[in-house]
C-alpha cells in the first residue's frame, strides 16, 4: 500500500487555524470597557500619585490595558511628565495618566 505522506494530514490543518480563531474570539469576548472615572476619583488618583512621588512611597497602581485590568504592586514613581501625561516607574515601565484607574498605598 502506498503511503500518502503528509497529504493525509492536510484536512486537520484547517482545524488548527480555526482553533486559533476561536481562541482569538474568546479572548476578545473577555475584554471589558474602560471605566469612566468621576472628577473626585481623578483628583484622589492625582493626590496619591503626587504624594507617592514626593515621598517615594511604594504604590499599588491599577491600570487599564488592552481591555483588561492590570496591577503594578509596590512600585515607586520616579518621574511625572505633565507634558507627555505619563509616569515613569522604578521597574523602567511607564503608564499614561488615562490608563490609571486606581492607586493605593501599602
Amino acid at each position: 500500500m502506498k503511503d500518502r505522506g503528509i497529504i493525509k494530514w492536510q484536512p486537520f490543518d484547517s482545524l488548527t487555524s480555526s482553533k486559533n480563531m476561536v481562541q482569538h474570539i474568546l479572548s476578545e469576548k473577555e475584554k471589558i470597557n474602560k471605566p469612566v472615572l468621576s472628577e473626585e476619583q481623578l483628583r484622589e488618583i492625582q493626590e496619591r500619585l503626587w504624594e507617592g512621588f514626593h515621598n517615594q512611597i511604594p504604590l499599588h497602581i491599577t491600570y487599564f490595558f488592552k481591555g483588561k485590568y492590570q496591577m503594578k504592586k509596590n512600585v515607586i514613581v520616579l518621574n511625572i511628565s505633565l507634558r507627555d501625561k505619563k509616569i515613569l516607574l522604578e521597574d523602567s515601565s511607564s503608564l499614561y495618566f488615562d490608563q490609571i484607574i486606581g492607586i493605593t498605598n501599602n
